[in-house]
């Protein structure tokens, strides 16, 4: 937001040929803000024609832009599966129905999911991050629940992924005769596919950029709504180095201020090259 702020004082100095947007989105980390205001109609009917974003990145040095021709960021979906069997005391396992083992199954199963469905070529995650089941030692639980994420650099692949985790589970509840919920989370969170032609046009201007050094990097499986945007609009996604030793979401990343002026000079920058076409 602040180099935003700063692109858009710079743009106020000199009256652009054409029409500039500056979104200031929320809800990004959770809610899929973008694909919200959108639904929301706060474009009130009108888009721009391309779409611009950047994204912070600690192991990149401050200077450093990272960007490629194609996906960026994969898609993410948040995924919550609860298992419901029968609960019991521990020394009478054959009158109970025990969901905790039923989601222990399913976690080594889910890892066949990326092993052997998805093309070793293409990428994918399938995370399963909590496991909750139980109280106490000698009571076999009634329920078990796990939340985790899904991850491809593809829609497709995406949509594959999540059909066969929900499968599996679906699988696994009717091998041990029990029930299963699947929650399946996308939102907006798509795949961030840069359009070729403008991914170019702007890594060209950077490799041309005094003080910039650009790579072309490969995709990340991080998450970001900005690939919604990118559903609707042809745009690019970058990567602005901030030279911090700790990672994206640690508490102690500390971005390194100058990496705000290099922010706005870039940005701004393109933008006047690209308003005066």
């Amino acid at each position: 937001m602040t180099i935003a702020l700063g692109c858009l004082e710079r743009a106020l100095e000199e009256q652009p040929k054409n029409n500039l947007l500056f979104l200031f989105q929320p809800a990004e980390e959770n809610e899929a803000g973008g694909m919200l205001m959108y639904e929301d109609g706060a474009f009130g009917g009108w888009l721009p024609e391309q779409f611009y974003g950047l994204h912070v990145r600690p192991d990149l040095k401050v200077g450093q832009i990272a960007t490629n021709t194609h996906t960026l960021f994969a898609g993410t979906c948040e995924v919550k599966i609860r298992f419901k069997g029968k609960g019991g005391h521990a020394a009478f396992p054959h009158e109970a129905n025990d969901a905790l083992v039923a989601a222990s199954y399913f976690v080594t199963q889910v890892q066949s999911v990326v092993s052997r469905n998805v093309d070793p070529i293409e990428g994918a995650v399938v995370t399963f991050g909590l496991f909750q089941a139980g109280t106490t030692n000698n009571v076999i639980t009634d329920t078990a629940f796990l939340h985790g994420t899904i991850r491809a650099l593809t829609q497709d692949m995406s949509l594959l992924v999540q059909k066969r985790v929900k499968t599996v589970a679906e699988g696994v509840a009717a091998a041990f005769d029990m029930e299963v919920e699947v929650e399946l989370k996308q939102g907006g969170y798509l795949p961030v596919e840069n359009n070729p032609a403008l991914a170019r046009e702007l890594m060209d201007f950077f490799e041309e950029k005094e003080g910039i050094e650009l790579i072309d990097i490969e995709p990340a499986m991080t998450g970001e709504d900005f690939g919604y945007f990118l559903s609707k609009v042809d745009g690019v996604m970058f990567w602005l180095g901030i030279g911090s030793p700790y990672a994206l979401h640690h508490p102690q990343m500390s971005p390194k201020e100058e990496a705000l002026a290099v922010g706005v000079e870039a940005v701004s920058s393109f933008l006047k090259k690209k308003s005066a076409e």
